[in-house]
């Protein structure tokens, strides 16, 4: 191997799990933080009564009793890929093996996702809350290292798996601490202001090309040996952001919401991890092979992605019960009121989500061991995702109070437009069209609200035959463009499912 076709091979950028706000359209996001706006299907911005406003709608803190909340959803997500086109074969045997359809290995394994929340009314006029939550994502992603695919005399050898260009593992944890106010400076309007520090550390790993293999009869087929794997271990300790919310009450069956959240872009520095030959002997943990060719570089990588911008408007009605008016303007739905129905509509720029930076020195170049002729980690592994624009989602839900003070019941849907890029499709995420369906409850135990929830998540499937555009890096110098596989690693169909199951409670005094 040349010194110009051994350069490189890494790029960990093709998991994208950095922390990212929690609600409206994001790509990467369910609505919503909290068991009851989940049953609501996130349709919640206008009513804001729970501490979770603290995040959410901090203008709802005004009017709420000082009260405790926890909730914890438990997120099931099941990714799928089937490989077509360049690619759709490993190369074994004379014409190679076809992949089978994969997915996730921890598809069964729920995801918790924990928020905590409270709020002190300091006076009936003003309220304080703090809370800490992470985003609502659809949790992590485990894809099996190898996959067993049946060979022309019926056995069934296992070879590496067809989506580890994309993505082997994401994991990690991500938080966001809140501090907000919500005050009422006139009857019926309300406005709050919050400070988010946000803080996320991951792991992400993925394999890479260390040679782009040549075409046999015009026919891409991916390589058996020669794969690197690669994880990059990141942190970013301080993501600075601020939630705005805004509540007007113009009459006595109408709330009008507006929540607008920002948030400082994903930005961290770790540590890379690199087994050259990975899959020489299929891979398994215990090739003599990885003990000389693994290799830990400190804080070398440089990962940054975005966190898009969400805005939400909504509007509420919901019919009182006339001898429940509050001549203390406190808040309180499940006493208040008969029923409510709220619409919200959200926006959030996800063309912000054009690629995930990935970045190592140029100079000096950090060497690969367990390749030949002083192969080196490339500067550039950034991996594209080419979100098409941004989106605008639609959210209906309400409650119906069974018994007043006591019981309601709710439910909700939810739509998110397709902004899915076809050619530039990944396991990590799908921007397809999004629709879900939740469910829900409340029941009130003395001081306690008790919360359920349900929500399934259904993604319009992507296929974009053999049109993938996402290319892997290689240590080809010669390929165009340099440094990169000479098809996209990503052609195939694309099928994701989401359960999402939540439980929690909330203590008013």
């Amino acid at each position: 191997m040349s010194t110009r076709r051994a350069r490189a091979w890494l790029s960990a950028a093709a998991v994208f799990g950095a922390s990212h706000a929690a609600h409206a359209t994001d790509v990467q996001d369910f609505p919503d933080t909290g068991t009851e706006p989940l049953g609501r299907a996130g349709a919640w911005v206008a009513r804001a009564s729970s501490p979770l406003a603290t995040l959410q709608n901090p203008a709802g803190l005004a009017g709420q009793k000082s009260g405790v909340l926890a909730n914890v959803h438990l997120v099931l997500n099941k990714v799928c890929f089937q490989r077509q086109g360049d690619g759709e074969r490993i190369r074994v045997g004379q014409n190679g093996l076809r992949y089978p359809e994969v997915c996730n290995d921890n598809q069964g394994t729920p995801t918790p996702l924990p928020a905590v929340a409270g709020v002190f009314r300091a006076t009936e006029r003003l309220g304080l809350g703090l809370s800490v939550a992470p985003p609502n994502v659809y949790g992590a992603l485990r894809f099996p290292e190898t996959v067993r695919i049946r060979n022309d005399q019926g056995a069934k050898p296992e070879l590496p798996s067809p989506q580890r260009y994309m993505l082997i593992e994401q994991d990690g944890l991500a938080l966001n601490t809140t501090l907000s106010a919500g005050f009422e400076p006139a009857k019926g309007f309300r406005v709050g202001l919050g400070f988010v520090w946000g803080f996320a550390s991951y792991k992400l790993a993925n394999a890479n090309m260390s040679l782009s293999p040549s075409a046999v009869n015009g026919v891409y087929q991916d390589p058996v040996t020669e794969d690197v794997r690669a994880e990059l271990d990141v942190a970013d300790w301080f993501i600075p952001g601020a939630t705005f919310g805004m509540l007007y009450s113009p009459s006595r069956n109408l709330d009008l919401g507006v929540n607008v959240l920002m948030q400082d872009a994903f930005d961290a520095h770790g540590d890379l991890t690199l087994k050259a030959n990975y899959w020489t002997n299929n891979g398994t943990a215990d090739d003599p092979d990885l003990t000389e060719s693994s290799q830990v570089e400190k804080g070398l990588g440089h990962f940054r992605v975005a966190n898009p911008l969400e805005a939400r408007i909504g509007a509420r009605f919901h019919q009182p019960r006339r001898q429940r008016e509050s001549a203390t303007g406190v808040r309180d739905p499940l006493a208040d009121d008969v029923f409510d129905v709220e619409l919200d509509v959200s926006y959030t720029k996800n063309s912000d989500y054009d690629r995930a930076q990935l970045r190592f020195p140029a100079s000096p170049a950090v060497p690969v061991k367990g390749t030949a002729n002083g192969a080196v980690v490339p500067e550039n592994n950034d991996m594209e995702f080419r979100v098409k624009r941004d989106s605008v989602g639609v959210r209906l839900g309400g409650d119906y109070v069974v018994m007043p003070a006591r019981l309601a019941v709710r439910a909700g849907g939810f739509w998110e437009p397709n902004v899915q890029n076809d050619e530039y499709a990944n396991v990590s995420f799908l921007a397809s069209q999004r629709i879900g369906l939740s469910v829900g409850g409340t029941y009130r135990l003395s001081m306690v609200d008790i919360e359920v929830g349900y929500m399934h998540v259904f993604f319009s499937e992507i296929d974009n035959g053999d049109r993938g555009k996402l290319l892997v890096v290689s240590g080809d110098a010669n390929a165009n463009p340099p440094y990169r596989s000479p098809y996209g690693i990503n052609s195939g169909r694309f099928r994701q499912s989401v359960n999402v199951f939540s439980a929690g409670a909330t203590l008013r005094f």
